[in-house]
């Protein structure tokens, strides 16, 4: 069984610097369940990796926002992703308090021990747990498993794939999960992004090797290329399985309403989201690589290398 984890208004909030109000994140959150919907992620808590200027409100995730919402929909699951640097434990019982039933914590495998402390304070309250490994593209699988063994100690419960680059092809995405289902018990997750155009394949092929719970947005509203999108994405769950699980006259209302929300901005794959994507390139190297391509195509390819020297 997948459970879908909907993360419009965290991920989409990348292109209306998260300015999605409570009433919408309501109204989203309950036409969204009624549909099927299993989870949602509801925004970051106290901000994104990297300081955003006048960020809004689901780039924050106060404690009137989560409590806001589990009120109004006390039916809905809700999640809240955060970078460790961001929280301390005593944000996890203020999300707990509020109606947060899962923790979604952004590790960094060259210091996992900020992550690992905050999880266990997590699972010593009763909130489920889910460690994201991002930009998973530039990270080996023994990392990923020698970390995911100290992630188990910790209490995890879930493991989470995150193609931040969106450069995976169906087959690494097979052969990340299967290495990793070998390794450990916990359940696996994994978070698309479609700037190869393959955000469909690569959850078709996670789900294939035993992952259990996969992320998607309404429109595939997210960072630069997008997200898997859901309406794409649970229909096709209904026709492969020859269910109707998910209530898809829901989904598309709203889906229409997202998009005539005044702060829906539509995800598109542009050129140099392709290029980062064939190589393997991260957001930070986006501003450089816009510059060389007003130089020219044949500067932009001659900058490559060099990015990707620096990420390596």
């Amino acid at each position: 069984m997948i459970n879908n984890i909907d993360v419009t208004l965290r991920d989409g909030g990348y292109l209306n610097n998260f300015n999605f109000t409570i009433e919408y994140a309501i109204n989203h959150i309950d036409a969204l369940r009624n549909g099927g919907v299993e989870w949602f992620e509801i925004g970051y808590r106290n901000g994104s990796f990297s300081s955003v200027p006048n960020i809004g409100l689901t780039g924050l995730s106060p404690d009137s926002y989560i409590a806001g919402i589990h009120q109004m929909v006390p039916e809905a699951k809700l999640a809240v992703i955060a970078h460790p640097h961001n929280i301390n434990v005593s944000d996890i019982h203020a999300m707990k308090a509020s109606g947060v039933s899962l923790l979604r914590l952004c590790i960094k495998t060259d210091n996992p021990q900020a992550c690992l402390a905050l999880c266990e304070a997590a699972k010593a309250i009763g909130i489920t747990v889910s460690i994201n490994f991002t930009r998973v593209s530039q990270l080996s699988i023994n990392k990923i498993i020698e970390i995911t063994k100290q992630c188990e100690h910790s209490g995890a419960d879930i493991i989470y794939l995150a193609d931040s680059n969106g450069s995976l092809f169906p087959e690494q995405v097979s052969q990340y999960f299967y290495k990793l289902k070998t390794a450990t018990q916990l359940k696996l997750g994994f978070h698309s992004h479609d700037n190869l155009g393959l955000a469909t394949a690569n959850s078709i092929e996670a789900m294939k090797s035993g992952v259990t719970f996969i992320d998607s947005s309404l429109s595939g509203m997210g960072k630069g290329a997008g997200n898997l999108n859901l309406e794409s994405w649970l229909s096709f769950l209904n026709l492969s399985q020859h269910t109707k699980q998910y209530d898809l006259k829901h989904i598309f209302h709203q889906l229409n309403e997202l998009q005539s929300y005044q702060h829906f901005s539509e995800s598109k794959r542009e050129l140099i989201d392709v290029i980062m994507g064939l190589y393997n390139l991260n957001v930070e190297n986006k501003v450089t690589l816009e510059e060389g391509l007003r130089d020219g195509i044949n500067y932009a390819f001659q900058l490559i290398g060099s990015l990707k020297e620096t990420t390596s």
